[in-house]
């Protein structure tokens, strides 16, 4: 491969992988969002057709959970498929051979799987609630009701964030493993999981007892200092651990483009 390829960023090449991903994955990915949000309106429509459902329950709100979950779960599912061309022996020579830096690469995958993956999803959804509300409105006969969506809701970015950090993960395990990557890349994280809830159980029972021993002389402090700090340093972990996995990705994107 040429030297500048592995070592500049180019923006010509970067939109050059972003196409490939897109005339490679656009068929199963179309078929997948259709798919997504044909169930989310059935889940919607069927209860709304066949019970005297409560004027309350019919707007966009009552399954805005359950669209976010697929939003979620479609977004991993898609990021776990990204590098499906890495792991075949007839398509891998291809993606490693193409005429662009592994960062481009990278980026790329990341860039499409994360934010233009959101930017779809997230306006999809905000159709399906215009649709979904204009329905209800008609069937009430009152447009008091309507009430739009709002991607930008603080509960909505946090799920956002929730999505970038399981993203990150995912994105990894696209990389790394060679087969079954959704399941295997959710086993990890849940074996993560049980073992920092052993940890902090852990952890919380010596500071119990540490409080019990000094008849909790430094509890209301140390909860009153955990109040203030816990949402800087949720953010604050947040992003170092996602700036850790995509590094790792890249790292084992790029072991494998010189292997």
């Amino acid at each position: 491969m040429n030297h500048s390829h592995s070592t500049l960023f180019s923006i010509t090449r970067f939109q050059f992988i972003l196409k490939r991903f897109l005339l490679l994955n656009q068929k199963n990915w179309v078929i997948g969002l259709l798919g997504a949000i044909g169930l989310v309106f059935s889940m919607w429509m069927l209860p709304v057709l066949l019970i005297d459902t409560p004027i309350e329950m019919l707007g966009f709100n009552v399954i805005k959970g359950t669209a976010m979950f697929f939003y979620l779960a479609g977004g991993l599912a898609l990021t776990s498929r990204i590098f499906f061309e890495l792991h075949s022996t007839t398509t891998a020579f291809q993606f490693l051979t193409l005429p662009a830096s592994t960062l481009e690469k990278f980026i790329a995958a990341w860039f499409i799987t994360s934010i233009a993956y959101t930017v779809v999803a997230i306006a999809s959804l905000f159709i399906l609630s215009v649709i979904i509300e204009m329905i209800s409105a008609f069937r009430m006969g009152t447009w008091e009701f309507f009430k739009f969506f709002n991607p930008f809701h603080p509960d909505q970015l946090q799920r956002y964030a929730a999505y970038f950090f399981y993203h990150s993960i995912f994105l990894l395990g696209a990389i790394y493993f060679k087969k079954n990557n959704f399941l295997k890349t959710l086993l990890v994280i849940i074996t993560f999981f049980i073992a920092m809830f052993f940890i902090i159980a852990v952890v919380g029972l010596i500071l119990a007892f540490m409080m019990i021993a000094d008849n909790f002389s430094f509890e209301y402090q140390l909860l009153e200092s955990a109040a203030v700090w816990q949402s800087f340093l949720t953010y604050l972990i947040g992003i170092i651990t996602i700036s850790v996995f995509l590094l790792l990705g890249f790292l084992q994107l790029r072991n494998k483009q010189v292997a």
